[in-house]
């Protein structure tokens, strides 16, 4: 019987997956507001948006995680950048899991 590897992910990327889900939970992953109108928002409500992670490959994460979670079609459009920074179809598919 063989065994299947097992999707694993850096310290680093955990902690990714583990901040786009509390991001999730506390904010509804909404990651940017722009322009005036964002502005104004947070002038008033005192509430910023949420800052991009400093690692692109991180913030990709974070973006598949937060899509993801809400099932939104942009995880599935994140497929092809992330397997290009290196992820397996098994890694994706346990943080999708996760997100869940």
């Amino acid at each position: 019987m063989a065994t299947l590897a097992q999707p694993t992910l850096s310290r680093n990327e955990w902690h990714a997956v583990s901040i786009a889900l509390s991001d999730a939970a506390s904010y509804g992953c909404a990651s940017e507001r722009h322009g005036l109108l964002g502005r104004i928002y947070a002038a008033v409500t005192g509430n910023e948006p949420r800052r991009p992670l400093a690692d692109k490959k991180l913030e990709t994460i974070r973006r598949y995680v937060c899509a993801a979670r809400r099932h939104h079609p942009a995880a599935n459009d994140l497929l092809p950048e992330l397997e290009a920074q290196g992820y397996s179809r098994a890694q994706l598919d346990a943080i999708a899991l996760l997100s869940n």
